[in-house]
């Protein structure tokens, strides 16, 4: 919430600098966010006195203006035409800056020289609305007694401090300017100064003999304030008022509007005004929508409403949906004379659903579903008229309809000094205790087990104990209570769980093999599932939707990593990164059944990509990522993995995709490159390669023990094997039946060589091995490695029909 500093004054006396206030601000629990100065980017502009005015002699549409800025004398050139010798305007000197980073220089303009430049109302960043008497075209003139060469900040008040407060949801009473000024006084120790409206009403009329309100839900409408005003004056506000609501964010628009708005932001009680003449029966009813009922709001736009929604009718239409918006049929207009001021306390969850079902989130339903207090109506209503008596706006009438079907019992909280020193590991003595809690307005009162805090009614964050703990904490000052082991607790020391510490080893693996670590959304859109290529019946599809979404890109649960990653990619390439490699450890989530009738299963999935230009290799980035799969099985105490081809899987190439199975056959995981088709639906480039590994089954494979070989003590016998077989077999295959024939002294076995061309018959392919034989005994001679030679290229001849390579 933004407030200007000098309407906090008027609430408390702030006499420290705006950097000091604001950390003390925060530190006692009002956040601050910012701390801004409403004109820091307008500077170099200053007000002048035009002394001579003549025509340009070269340009029928230019003049040349003499313009007197006390200390000097400038020519600007300007193609104004409401400007008059004598006049007062804002004149940017050389070098000045205004708004939205313009720089203003002096040059020629056709031929003359101009200095600086005549400023319009726009140009200093504000509107006609913020001053009425400004030209909607043209240079801003200023009165003709403003002194000249003042700087236009210090005139126009631009150079007021506004403080961007962050409120927390539980505290509605700090969305006022009131608020926040209570707070303050009890953060600096100055005495605070509450809005205690009064005002004459001289109008002899009665409010309940003109008007007649009555409450058909009083579930969703705890309080209606009514209050009629004759002889209304529709005009512009005056300028202290229209400055603080500027300061505050809001758009000044006439007198009525900006004093309901004016009270909104002083007491956080939005207020709302109907033009009385035209309400049908002049009456007020609080009920629930009609089905199919339709109402236009302020904004011109029809909005659909449900009998769940509360609505203010008259005695044929719905007039405004309840702390959200008005309509256009009761606006006040310039004809308005009589008027109904409305001051409600509604149901916050109502107003909260009504507001996100027809999609309006106003100042207004912002502070009402936060929840309001109920005895804040009166008081505001009695603000507005005295502010109506203030600007000569109208005359009030006699007495307030006031509306009140239950009336809330006043709350309690039972406390003792020493719990709330136990629970603060603090010594703060009681005076000090019951001293604080009265400035906040909370009285303490003697009880039979001890003291007992009254509650206000704008408080109703403050339910038990704890909470009074906490707000004598955060004004004794959390940096003041010492740190303290917790009374009679053992202390424990902390640790990683075994899955914690794989998964940072996994990390680690990652991060050293050159990836970086992304984290993406869990939520995404339907709409990724066709770009992936999945077909409607896949289990991916079998999504969970999320009944309150930001937006349709985020309106359901990701049942795989493979979109967010390729987002990323997307992104990558498009900025030409040639090479990149990005991993992400996240959940995924598949429901057992849809609709929900429990939570979904929630896996842990290990995904990367892998893409790199500049890899002379095709197919490279694939086996660069089997490798870091295969590196980090090792590093995991997982046997080795298998690479099998893969079928189900469409949105990696049909030839350059694989299953991952555990040493017992179990699935953990696809790898492969994308299919061309979603390389092109996501942007990315075509040799992109994708891994997608499933935690849990990964963890269960691994150990973390580790077995010991000594190193050997005999020397080994190297074998290359190259021989050439069918396109369709793969090298797993092959190696599986080497492993097999090559015996117990075959050690390692290295597939280094693949190739296809014009020594090799056509669908065939040539694979080239190394063989390392060796044993734990003996030197091993020729005699013992040429039979298992031998029975290798025999299993590999009948198994494959595999020919050696000559």
């Amino acid at each position: 919430m933004k407030v200007p500093l000098e309407w906090l004054n008027d609430f408390t006396t702030i006499q420290v600098e705006p950097k000091e206030f604001c950390d003390a601000m925060t530190m006692s629990g009002s956040k601050v966010e910012s701390c801004e100065s409403l004109g820091a980017d307008l500077t170099g502009v200053v007000t002048g006195r035009i002394v001579d005015l003549k025509k340009h002699p070269d340009a029928d549409k230019l003049q040349i203006c003499t313009v007197d800025i006390g200390s000097s004398q400038l020519t600007i050139v300007t193609g104004a035409t409401n400007i008059q010798v004598g006049q007062v305007a804002p004149v940017a000197l050389d070098g000045a800056t205004l708004p939205h980073g313009n720089v203003i220089r002096s040059g020629l303009l056709r031929g003359q020289l101009s200095q600086g430049m005549l400023c319009s109302v726009t140009e200093l960043g504000c509107s006609v609305a913020d001053f009425p008497s400004a030209a909607t075209d043209g240079i801003f003139i200023l009165p003709a007694d403003t002194m000249i060469g003042q700087d236009i900040k210090s005139v126009l008040h631009l150079d007021d401090i506004v403080i961007d407060f962050e409120i927390t949801s539980n505290r509605a009473d700090c969305f006022s300017v009131e608020g926040l000024g209570r707070e303050a006084a009890v953060t600096l120790g100055q005495p605070f100064k509450p809005v205690l409206p009064v005002f004459r009403a001289d109008c002899p009329e009665r409010s309940v003999d003109l008007a007649a309100i009555r409450i058909d839900a009083p579930d969703l409408c705890y309080r209606y304030c009514g209050h009629v005003i004759r002889d209304v004056r529709v005009g512009p506000s005056p300028e202290w008022m229209r400055r603080r609501l500027r300061g505050a964010g809001l758009r000044p628009i006439n007198n009525i509007v900006d004093i309901t708005n004016y009270v909104m932001l002083e007491l956080g009680q939005p207020l709302h005004a109907f033009d009385l003449n035209q309400l049908a029966g002049q009456q007020i009813i609080v009920r629930r929508a009609h089905e199919g009922e339709v109402m236009r709001t302020l904004d011109s736009i029809d909005r659909h409403l449900k009998p769940d929604m509360l609505v203010i009718a008259d005695r044929d239409r719905a007039v405004a949906l309840a702390g959200v918006m008005g309509a256009e049929n009761s606006e006040i207009t310039q004809d308005t004379s009589l008027i109904l001021f409305e001051s409600a306390t509604f149901h916050a969850p109502a107003v909260r659903q009504a507001a996100k079902n027809v999609g309006l989130r106003t100042e207004s339903s912002i502070r009402f579903e936060k929840g309001l207090d109920v005895n804040n109506a009166a008081r505001a209503m009695a603000r507005a008229c005295e502010l109506v008596e203030l600007l000569g706006a109208g005359r009030v009438c006699q007495g307030m309809i006031d509306v009140w079907p239950v009336r809330p019992q006043s709350r309690t909280i039972e406390y003792s000094v020493q719990r709330i020193n136990a629970l603060l590991g603090t010594n703060i003595a009681a005076d000090w205790m019951v001293s604080k809690l009265g400035e906040l307005g909370i009285e303490t009162v003697s009880s039979e087990n001890g003291l007992k805090a009254l509650i206000p009614s704008y408080r109703p964050d403050l339910v038990i104990e704890a909470d009074l703990a906490e707000e004598i904490a955060r004004l004794y000052g959390y940096n003041r209570i010492e740190p303290s082991l917790l009374s009679g607790k053992g202390t424990t020391l902390g640790g990683r769980s075994r899955e914690q510490n794989y998964l940072e080893k996994i990390k680690d693996q990652m991060i050293a093999q050159g990836f970086f670590e992304a984290c993406t959304y869990s939520f995404e859109s339907p709409k990724q599932m066709d770009k992936l290529l999945v077909p409607a019946t896949h289990p991916l599809r079998r999504a969970i939707q999320i009944k309150n979404p930001l937006g349709e890109d985020y309106s359901i649960m990701r049942t795989s990593l493979a979109p967010s990653l390729l987002e990323v990619a997307s992104t990558n390439w498009n900025h030409s990164v040639n090479q990149a490699g990005v991993f992400e450890i996240a959940f995924v989530y598949h429901p057992e059944q849809l609709p929900l009738s429990r939570l979904p299963a929630e896996k842990r999935h290990l995904g990367a990509f892998l893409y790199d230009e500049n890899e002379p290799q095709p197919g490279g980035e694939y086996f660069r990522l089997k490798g870091v799969v295969e590196e980090m099985s090792i590093h995991l105490g997982v046997a080795p993995l298998a690479f099998v081809p893969l079928s189900d899987c469409p949105w990696l190439h049909p030839g350059r995709r694989a299953a991952i199975l555990t040493g017992d056959g179990q699935a953990i995981g696809t790898l492969g490159v994308i299919h061309p088709e979603v390389a092109a639906n996501y942007a990315v480039s075509p040799r992109t390669a994708l891994l997608d590994l499933e935690i849990g089954s990964l963890l269960a494979a691994s150990t973390p023990k580790r077995q010991y070989r000594p190193l050997p003590k005999f020397p080994a016998v190297m074998r290359d094997l190259a021989v050439v077989v069918d396109v369709e077999i793969t090298a797993a295959a092959l190696r599986a039946v080497i492993v097999e024939a090559g015996g117990e002294i075959l050690e390692t076995i290295r597939l280094f060589d693949v190739y296809q061309g014009p020594q090799v018959p056509a669908g065939k392919k040539s694979l080239a091995y190394n063989l390392v034989f060796r044993s734990s005994t003996r030197t091993l001679k020729e005699d013992d490695v040429q039979p298992i030679m031998q029975r290798i290229r025999k299993s590999l001849q009948e198994e494959f029909q595999a020919a050696l390579r000559e």
